[in-house]
């Protein structure tokens, strides 16, 4: 084994560990009731952010330089409102192990990791990333997927938002709702090969909001992903699973 590759194997293992660090491993109740994370009113503010494009856009509180030191955020990382920004103050004040800038950074790593695992079908990666009833959803869909000979090949070229919308606490465990902005392409196949959707040619934003949840105060930094949504309808987008 030549020196470049053994660098690029030890690179590989080192992101892979980080990850993990971040996002944890499944190890809950596979029985776990598919409820919603958030409460009505909660899922109708974040349902309203999905469904316009232009809200996206216009709603984003611009985060002055005191903020984003406060928050210790990436530059392409955003809070959505000022009720939320709050929720986070009180939060960091009652849990000092919580770091804002570590978990979008591995949020931002975990997204194209999660979407292309599922369109390739490696239920391994998914099963030790997501929580136990948000996996059976993607397992179902790709068992479905099997059933029909259809493929899906996804490739996200780039996450260049990813904004925290809301956050909630139930049962000790915190929430944070993300919404990702990324491009992708992506092209669903028959069992022909042919194409019923996408165009390999063409990259599409790519809009899902996604609920990551960890345990206040834990010495463990694991964050799950508790749901998924697809926070758009372009034609083309990744067909990935709304699951609770």
């Amino acid at each position: 084994m030549s020196v470049d590759i053994l660098l690029f194997a030890l690179i590989a293992a080192g992101l892979i560990f980080w990850l993990r660090s971040i996002l944890g491993t499944h190890d809950e109740d596979a029985g776990s009731k598919k409820t919603s994370i958030f409460t009505e009113e909660e899922k109708e503010r974040l349902e309203k952010v999905m469904q316009s494009h232009e809200l996206k856009e216009a709603s984003v509180v611009p985060l002055g330089n005191s903020v984003q030191s406060f928050f210790n955020l990436p530059r392409y990382a955003t809070i959505e409102n000022k009720t939320t920004e709050n929720r986070l103050e009180d939060l960091i004040k009652k849990d000092k192990k919580l770091d804002l800038g570590h978990f979008v950074e591995g949020a931002k790593f975990a997204f194209p990791m999660i979407v292309e695992a599922f369109s390739e079908g490696d239920k391994e990666t998914l099963e030790d990333l997501l929580a136990p009833s948000v996996y059976k959803s993607f397992e179902h869909a790709i068992d479905e997927r099997e059933k029909t000979g259809e493929t899906v090949q996804t490739d996200i070229h780039a996450v260049r938002k990813v904004d925290i919308t809301e956050v909630t606490t139930k049962e000790n465990i915190i929430y944070l709702a993300v919404r990702f902005t990324a491009d992708e392409t992506c092209v669903i196949r028959d069992k022909e090969g042919k194409i019923i959707s996408g165009d390999p040619d063409k990259v599409t934003e790519m809009r899902d909001v996604w609920v990551f949840g960890r345990e206040m105060n834990s010495d463990d930094p694991a964050w799950r992903v508790y749901e998924t949504r697809e926070g758009g309808e372009e034609e083309g987008q990744s067909p990935m699973p709304d699951a609770t």
